[in-house]
């Protein structure tokens, strides 16, 4: 399962992924940390799945914590 990588942070060594994969036909948001193995990265079991409407949800909530409006064309999609 490979997909778009959307955010991603280093922290103390490791990698913080935000990734938008498919699976089975159904669409999922990613959200994993990641440790260095040689020359690249192997993800761990810390971290979350959650369908991709639910990350929609999270955008919105984020945006309402830092005073932000949702766009109207984005609102429907909820």
């Amino acid at each position: 399962m490979n997909g778009e990588v959307l955010f991603q942070r280093k922290q103390r060594g490791n990698l913080w992924k935000l990734e938008v994969q498919t699976y089975k036909n159904r669409t999922f948001g990613n959200w994993r940390k990641w440790y260095p193995d040689g020359e690249g990265w192997k993800p761990t079991r810390e971290g979350c799945t959650m369908p991709l409407e639910d990350l929609l949800a999270l955008t919105f909530a984020l945006m309402e914590y830092h005073g932000l409006e949702a766009p109207e064309a984005l609102k429907t999609h909820l």
